[in-house]
């Protein structure tokens, strides 16, 4: 649970700092990209749907990268550490407008690292989390269904609201630009280097 808190707080509070400050798009939310790439599409903007799609595809090669270490080191610390460390170099302002493909893939690493690594659901976009939230919810209540009971709804509806929460915190921390992104990859770049006794961060099964 804390991991799933963790981690979907920090994709809120990137994907606001990215929308607010850092060029009207999102790091994490590639569902609101496409339809972007859409609408700029029908209205004949190219050079937007040509920036959006450019954010696709570097979310693309951050799942590609990540499931790359989880079969060359098993455990998600690896890639999480990566995602840190690109998170501060986007809060330093001299990446510009490429800030934003290059935080695109670090939310594709967490959320690779996380679904293979920490928790069975996604910690960085939640449209599928929202579905199977309401899948369980079914299963759980309808008479002549089998729930598991692992506690997985309440785990989904943690990630929903601390997402929701840390995009609040980023928007409000958004005044101070770039460098407000030093706060959340010092926060994970920490966390991630805590005892694994502490963590709990098990192997990767590839």
């Amino acid at each position: 649970m804390f991991w799933a808190a963790l981690l979907a707080g920090i994709a809120g509070y990137v994907d606001a700092i990215s929308y607010i400050h850092l060029g009207g798009a999102f790091a994490a939310n590639m569902t609101g990209n496409l339809v972007e790439i859409g609408i700029r599409g029908a209205t004949g903007d190219w050079r937007r749907a040509t920036w959006c799609l450019s954010l696709v595809v570097a979310f693309l090669l951050g799942i590609v990268a990540s499931r790359l270490l989880l079969r060359a080191h098993r455990s998600p610390r690896t890639a999480l550490l990566i995602e840190s460390a690109i998170i501060a170099a986007a809060g330093t302002g001299v990446l510009g407008l490429a800030a934003i493909p290059l935080l695109a893939a670090a939310m594709a690493l967490q959320n690779e690292a996380a679904t293979h690594g920490i928790v069975a659901v996604n910690v960085a976009f939640i449209t599928g989390d929202i579905q199977r939230l309401g899948e369980r919810l079914v299963a759980e209540t309808v008479p002549g269904q089998r729930p598991r009971r692992d506690g997985q709804p309440r785990l989904i509806l943690a990630i929903l609201v601390c997402y929701a929460s840390g995009a609040g915190i980023g928007t409000l921390a958004s005044d101070l630009g770039a460098p407000a992104l030093f706060c959340p990859a010092g926060v994970l770049a920490m966390t991630v280097l805590l005892p694994v006794r502490w963590t709990r961060i098990a192997a990767s099964e590839g």
